[in-house]
């Protein structure tokens, strides 16, 4: 029978309670940081991907996209 979320809440309580694996305990943490972190992707990335995705996002503007469909055909895909 699978465990109910609040079966497994406690089994995960439990089980960060009685370890001694500082790894373990670790890697629970960053998980939980990482997981608890509100940071926008945005935020994250180099100066150079902003722009790259600004000057698509310009392009999108002006019309100057190609379809799936022909990028496909042109390669053959």
């Amino acid at each position: 029978m699978p465990l109910q979320e609040k079966d497994k809440k406690l089994e995960i309580i439990n089980f960060v309670s009685e370890t001694n694996d500082s790894e373990v305990i670790n890697a629970i943490h960053d998980l939980l940081a990482d997981h608890t972190e509100s940071t926008d992707f945005w935020d994250e990335l180099s100066p150079d991907q902003r722009s790259k995705i600004e000057e698509g996002l310009r392009d999108i503007e002006k019309g100057k996209v190609v379809s799936h469909k022909d990028v496909k055909a042109k390669y053959g895909i």
